[in-house]
């Protein structure tokens, strides 16, 4: 969790924390999608902005770029990225919360391709917990919450350890011949793109 005030400057870090290889930010509207991409700039990043209002040849133009790893960060609208399949997005950041589960699939779903790893992150302020509550009950799990430095939050570390010993529960279980009882999982999850917020 961030506050819209921090919420770039957490990008930045988050940048220099993961140094993906190809990454695409995902915001909610042109004008903030062409303010992300100028403030990256300025910081040192190749990027670039991709959004609805860019002519073909300009389109073409900047994910050629980004396809040639020319562009390290890719900054886009979720109309202007629709069915990009580019391959070797190592990352995803999403600088604003998506509005359904549909876009929240679609924009994790451009990171972890052709049977590759990839990192989903989602940068959440205070106004967007009851827009993220939605999102995990739609996908019908937690998504784990770190600090702007990749850190687990001391809520995670906590379920980490229930997790551990809800594994010796397990054990012991098997060592006595019981059966323990397994959580299902959501068929949207994948080991190949996990996905955190900050």
């Amino acid at each position: 969790e961030t506050t819209e005030t921090e919420k770039t400057e957490t990008l930045v870090k988050l940048l220099g924390h993961y140094r993906p290889f190809l990454a695409m930010v995902f915001c909610s509207s042109k004008s903030r999608a062409a303010a992300i991409n100028e403030k990256l700039k300025e910081r040192g990043f190749a990027s670039d902005a991709l959004n609805g209002d860019l002519s073909q040849a300009k389109r073409e133009f900047v994910l050629k770029r980004f396809r040639e790893a020319k562009l390290q960060v890719l900054v886009a609208t979720d109309i202007a990225a629709r069915g990009l399949d580019i391959e070797g997005v190592t990352h995803v950041f999403n600088f604003d919360v998506p509005q359904d589960v549909e876009w929240y699939i679609h924009r994790i779903g451009r990171t972890g391709r052709a049977g590759e790893s990839g990192v989903a992150v989602t940068l959440v302020t205070p106004r967007d917990r009851t827009r993220l509550a939605r999102l995990e009950s739609a996908l019908g799990h937690r998504l784990r919450r770190r600090d702007a430095e990749g850190r687990l939050l001391a809520s995670e570390v906590a379920v980490r350890q229930s997790g551990k010993a809800a594994a010796h529960t397990r054990k012991e279980a098997a060592k006595s011949g019981s059966k323990p009882q397994r959580k299902a999982l959501s068929p949207i999850r994948s080991k190949r793109t996990p996905s955190e917020t900050y």
